[in-house]
């Protein structure tokens, strides 16, 4: 029974090992992702209680399955409420929104660097947010992009 559990937990291993070391497929011609109003500067100011919607561009040359925009916090709940996801399926174009608005002052946060990507540094006094969205397209691979950025609520 030993013998059998060791072998199986190998083989999990290895599997996913050569699942992690596959490399990425290219991303598929014809599919875009394109944050339509970044924050100037890469900061965003909010005032307490006041909110800012997001649009997301995701087009395709051919229909896509799906498409998906989420929201992602290093501080979640500080400084801001940010929550959720809009997703649409079967077109070659939509415009998503995430709402982010002003919860409370981010001026006790912390700087925080490489985060979500190694080399992104945002200033103390900031919460660092991102959004992540990703198309299926009806063939190909998932493409997916983080649009990065601060908030700082005085």
């Amino acid at each position: 029974m030993k013998g059998r559990t060791l072998v199986a937990t190998i083989l999990a291993v290895v599997l996913l090992l050569a699942v992690s070391l596959t490399p990425v497929a290219a991303k598929p011609p014809g599919v875009t992702i394109k944050l339509l109003n970044p924050p100037p500067g890469g900061t965003l100011k909010l005032e307490v209680g006041e909110s800012y919607t997001f649009a997301i561009q995701i087009t395709s040359d051919e229909p896509f399955q799906w498409a998906m925009a989420m929201t992602d916090a290093y501080y979640p709940g500080r400084g801001i409420d940010w929550r959720g996801m809009d997703r649409v399926s079967k077109t070659h174009e939509a415009v998503l929104y995430l709402t982010m608005t002003g919860k409370n002052s981010t001026a006790g946060l912390a700087a925080v660097c490489d985060w979500p990507e190694p080399g992104d540094c945002w200033p103390e006094g900031t919460a660092p947010a991102a959004i992540v969205a990703g198309v299926r397209p009806q063939s190909g691979p998932r493409v997916i992009e983080t649009f990065s950025f601060a908030v700082l609520v005085p």
